[in-house]
């Protein structure tokens, strides 16, 4: 794995500040592999849906059955197969004490930062992951970031 220290520590302050927070990037970026990494140092319960399973979408199908009573972090990768759970994640976010902290991943797009926005207004917070820096590839590898689009597989397998 390629260490992306900057973006793990923004990652995590955003989950300390926001009930919700949102990670967005194209595909392959490294989404999930930065929220594996969150999950295994949280210090409470982890629970982990990935909406491109059919198990775990048909456990969404009703959100707020299913997750209303988790503790802890939740993690919903490929959210923007789900519009309906944005307004459900507003209703749990406004629980007082608050029992979950929802970390919501998806690919980079309009929709998926729109429906977060609109609503979970001023519950959310949204952290764009990019393509790999130098800094965490280092300067010998600067032309293969450059030439094979600073995605971690395309700097892994070649």
């Amino acid at each position: 794995m390629i260490e992306r220290p900057e973006d793990l520590e923004a990652l995590r302050s955003a989950l300390a500040r926001s009930p919700v927070t949102v990670l967005t990037g194209p595909r392959q970026v490294g989404k999930s592999t930065l929220a594996r990494v969150v999950a295994d140092d949280w210090d409470g319960a982890v629970t982990r849906f990935d909406l491109e399973d059919p198990r775990h979408a048909a456990r969404l199908a009703e959100p707020m059955l299913a997750l209303e009573d988790f503790t802890g972090l939740v993690i919903i990768d490929e959210a923007q197969h789900s519009p309906a759970l944005f307004p459900v994640l507003r209703v749990l976010a406004d629980r007082a004490p608050r029992a979950a902290t929802f970390l919501v991943l998806g690919s980079a797009s309009p929709d998926l930062v729109g429906l977060a926005s609109e609503s979970l207004a001023g519950r959310v917070e949204l952290v764009e992951l990019g393509g790999l820096r130098v800094s965490n590839v280092g300067t010998d590898k600067i032309d293969r970031l450059w030439l094979h689009g600073g995605l971690p597989l395309s700097l892994i397998h070649i």
